[in-house]
């Protein structure tokens, strides 16, 4: 065999190669398209799980309001938008949370019913979970 021959069979093979590989690129970037895409699974919390998440939210918002304000806030609503994006709402009965603050130095969040949630109480008291 002659080196053009060997080179033609080289250059063959390198452009086979190409082909291939050009042809998979076009194959995952069809695949790759909008109408392939799935969105990645959201993770549906238990109520219990997501009260109890909102409830440490809305108590790290409040404490970083009184960081900045040098008090409570009269409102959970007071929180919108700077210290929490929306103020979440109870997820077994879509109602808002109680919220009180009875001194500069106090504030509670609580449920409006605790057994919905498997507590006999919840609630947030100065930035601490009391659950029973």
């Amino acid at each position: 065999m002659s080196s053009f021959s060997k080179l033609k069979t080289l250059l063959a093979i390198i452009l086979l190669v190409i082909i291939v590989v050009a042809g998979y690129f076009i194959y995952l970037y069809q695949k790759g398209s909008v109408e392939h895409y799935r969105p990645p699974a959201t993770k549906v919390e238990t109520p219990r799980a997501q009260v109890l998440s909102d409830l440490t939210a809305l108590s790290q918002a409040i404490d970083a309001y009184q960081a900045k304000n040098l008090r409570y806030p009269e409102r959970l609503d007071q929180l919108q938008p700077e210290f929490i994006d929306k103020t979440p709402l109870e997820p077994g009965t879509e109602k808002p949370f109680a919220y009180e603050s009875d001194s500069p130095n106090e504030y509670r969040i609580t449920v409006s019913n605790p057994a919905l949630y498997g507590f006999k109480e919840l609630l947030v008291k100065n930035g601490k979970v009391h659950q029973n």
